[in-house]
């Protein structure tokens, strides 16, 4: 069908200058759009780090293909960060497989990769699987089964409908433009269910498989069964190992991690399927898009369209930050003891996040607040968003205190004995030259290096010492004496020897 003439295209511009409006929740929408695009490059940068840290580890290279599935997964939003409409197809048909091809593809791979976790984490009642031989293989069969399937099963997933339903002029019936395919019977509902345009413009509506819906829905299933296998294997290594063993906190890093993923799933199914529809009139069943379509152009700014607006964006905000969270653990796991300082480095973005996050949604309950009062948002969005910068230092040192109580410091015995050694030299609050030097010497009998004995002094919370050189006594004359020629010598405590030059004396 050609495109009606009138239609206006929004230029990139146009497309975020309205994204950062009241209208729009203040871009906290347009904010979740490239959360996914960081999110996708936070989680593949991390995949890499494992890989580097020690790539013959067959469990390193199992988390790190996990973790870039984990990556592609929460890319779904990333389409969204160029403007609606036909005429950004040449961009859109790239990012288009992130929410369809490569969307999919991590899904399977990820359940299969789920499935191994026995593999490479023991479980007892599991042990015929916690073998050196599957886990030198499984790691990557799993992804090339992925493929395989993939390649057979293309009618089961492939996306064959997409297109532009077009809206030229209010209170006309809306137009399509097709990019692929034809409209088929569901988006021929989507076109009726909008009825007459409510405003110009174009949204994209496309032929989502049954297997799409199948495998979001199913993915969440195998991650609490995995989240259960995980919690069986640390359970198992508290009780047999040290409380304090690599095992242990490997086990505890990993089921942390899939629990909040785990959580954040069930959020977004949560809000999706019973806050949604009940906001919107329904219950039990997602809105189709016309519904949809039809309330975000009302412009309705009653309290149940704003809770419902902000609904819809929590759901795109539990698409990547889950799975950030998730990586954020699993890189705990994997590099804790390959990485010098990677757990404080880890904590730190956890903390900044947070604390980001926790302005930022003061930010918008402050702008919503002064939107309904006085009709300009932003003046109580930066109040009580700049407000939290008063209270910055109790709100990072909860934060902290969290982030150590979930990503512990792994310190090993030889690096324990350094500590208590650091600890008694300063507790008279300095450490002197001589004290270091025994530190030193401590440090190379217990074979730490220099690099991991500033990571622990720092780390672990203790104070900066004064290093300068501390003031000694001036040494003491053991003789002195004068030669034939008039010279006066001295001979000092400390082995050297001082001779009178008529003005001061001088060292030889």
């Amino acid at each position: 069908m050609p495109i009606p003439c009138g239609v206006h295209v929004k230029t990139l511009g146009q497309y975020y200058a309205e994204a950062f409006t009241a209208e729009n929740q203040f871009g906290i929408g347009m904010i979740s759009n490239w959360l996914s695009l960081i999110v996708f490059i936070w989680l593949l940068s991390l995949s890499f780090l494992i890989i580097r840290a020690n790539s013959n580890a067959p469990e390193n290279r199992f988390m790190a293909v996990l973790i870039a599935c984990e990556g592609f997964k929460a890319a779904y939003h990333m389409k969204n960060i160029t403007p609606p409409g036909h005429e950004w197809w040449f961009i859109d048909q790239y990012l288009w497989n992130f929410n369809t091809t490569f969307f999919i593809s991590a899904h399977v791979c990820s359940v299969a990769m789920y499935l191994c976790f026995p593999i490479y984490y023991r479980v007892k009642q599991l042990a015929f699987l916690y073998k050196p031989i599957f886990q030198r293989h499984a790691w990557y069969l799993m992804p090339l089964m992925t493929i395989i399937f993939m390649i057979i099963a293309t009618d089961l997933w492939v996306y064959e409908n997409n297109g532009w339903i077009i809206c030229s002029e209010v209170g006309a019936l809306p137009t399509y433009e097709m990019q692929i395919g034809v409209v088929s019977e569901s988006m021929q509902k989507t076109l009726d269910s909008i009825g007459t345009c409510p405003t110009v413009g174009e949204w994209a509506f496309e032929d989502v498989p049954l297997f799409g819906f199948f495998m979001v829905a199913f993915s969440p299933f195998i991650s609490i069964v995995a989240l259960l296998v995980m919690r069986t294997s640390m359970k198992q290594y508290e009780a047999e190992e040290h409380r304090d063993s690599s095992n242990r906190l490997t086990s505890r890093s990993l089921y942390i991690g899939f629990l909040g993923k785990v959580i954040g799933n069930m959020l977004f199914f949560t809000t999706l399927f019973i806050i949604i529809p009940m906001l919107s009139g329904g219950f039990g069943n997602a809105p189709s898009f016309g519904e949809l379509l039809v309330n975000d152009l009302s412009n309705n700014r009653g309290l149940s369209n704003i809770l419902y607006e902000y609904a819809w964006i929590f759901t795109g905000l539990m698409m990547p930050l889950p799975f950030a969270f998730e990586g954020l653990m699993f890189a705990h796991a994997s590099m804790k003891d390959t990485v010098l300082g990677i757990d404080s480095k880890l904590r730190r973005t956890f903390r900044n996040s947070i604390f980001t996050g926790i302005g930022a949604v003061l930010f918008l309950i402050g702008s919503e607040v002064m939107e309904s009062f006085i009709g300009y948002g932003a003046f109580g969005g930066v109040f009580l968003g700049a407000g939290v910068l008063i209270v910055r230092k109790p709100i990072i040192t909860s934060l902290d205190r969290f982030s150590n109580k979930i990503m512990p410091s792994v310190v090993a015995e030889s690096e324990k004995a350094y500590l208590q050694a650091y600890s008694a030299s300063g507790s008279d609050g300095e450490i002197t030259e001589a004290e270091r030097r025994i530190l030193v010497a401590t440090a190379n009998a217990l074979n730490i290096t220099s690099a991991r004995v500033l990571e622990l002094e720092k780390s672990l919370g203790f104070q900066e010492i004064n290093s300068e050189p501390q003031p000694t006594s001036e040494p003491a004359v053991v003789q002195q004496w004068t030669d034939e020629a008039g010279h006066t010598w001295r001979l000092m405590d400390n082995q050297t020897t001082m001779w009178w030059d008529g003005t001061d004396w001088q060292q030889v």
